[in-house]
């Protein structure tokens, strides 16, 4: 339930052209209390990290933990100093490059909500996905990848553009959808390509032990 939360109040902090800033900075501290308390209830994690060897798949969640917990503190401070700056000769400046940095950090920690997603998806999916199931998430993530170009968001990760705007004339529906479904678009990628990747392991397994037979 922490988790749908996150995601629900993560989705909604993007929509600060549609909810305004005084929702945007209450869905911001809410969504960093639960992500405090994520990381309390997964504290062990952090005990472990010095411990054990490293496969593949433990370096990428390592990193891309890692890379979420500096973001979310980048976040909260740049948004703390944002909403606090007091009068400077030097205020505008200031503001713009917080916002840039804000903005920039909040673009990238949606795509590695979805990594961090598509890395433990075996754990929250139940049961076999059937065909439809498939099907569906195949054409959720094309409509990622649309909406991945719709928003900009590549020029909006490297600071091409760091400031989001949506039309008035466009449904408020479809911002929610297109930014939800640019996440499941990486985590559709990342649960894929372990599938992909156990796949060829086991394959080049069975290959190696028969071939010594």
């Amino acid at each position: 339930m922490i988790d749908i939360a996150m995601i629900a109040l993560v989705l909604c902090a993007y929509a600060f052209q549609i909810i305004g800033k005084t929702a945007h900075i209450w869905i911001g501290i809410f969504t960093f209390c639960l992500f405090a308390m994520h990381i309390f209830i997964n504290r062990h994690w952090f005990k472990t990290i010095f411990k054990g060897k490293y496969a593949p798949r433990r370096i990428v969640m390592t990193a891309v933990n890692i890379l979420l917990v500096l973001a979310a503190i980048i976040m909260m401070i740049t948004g703390i100093l944002e909403a606090r700056w007091k009068d400077s000769f030097l205020q505008f400046e200031k503001e713009i490059t917080l916002r840039q940095i804000h903005t920039t950090t909040a673009y990238w920690f949606w795509p590695l909500i979805g990594v961090h997603l598509g890395l433990h998806w075996g754990m929250y999916r139940r049961g076999t996905f059937g065909a439809g199931s498939r099907i569906l998430a195949c054409l959720f993530a094309a409509f990622g990848v649309w909406s991945f170009f719709d928003r900009d968001i590549f020029a909006k990760l490297f600071l091409g553009f760091s400031f989001d705007y949506w039309p008035p004339e466009r449904p408020f529906i479809l911002f929610f959808t297109e930014t939800l479904s640019i996440m499941g678009l990486f985590v559709f990628v990342t649960y894929y390509s372990l599938q992909l990747f156990s796949w060829l392991k086991n394959k080049k397994s069975k290959n190696t032990i028969g071939g010594s037979l």
